[in-house]
């Protein structure tokens, strides 16, 4: 699944992690076939305490 070019409307959002987990976290995302901005969209969705999403979803392809 890839998101339509152009409507990510992305920002950079940067921490830091241990590498063990950073290396989870890409595993976790190609063994979807996805990228890890996608893989951290969906897992938001995950979490029932995160604040609801904007009322027009990201448009996404595949």
């Amino acid at each position: 699944m890839t998101r339509e070019y152009g409507t990510g409307g992305s920002v950079q959002f940067q921490t830091r992690v241990p590498e063990a987990l950073k290396r989870r976290y890409h595993e976790a995302a190609k063994a979807r076939g996805i990228s890890l901005s996608l893989y951290l969209e969906q897992l938001i969705e995950l979490d029932p305490l995160a604040p609801k999403a904007p009322e027009k979803p990201l448009e996404l392809t595949g």
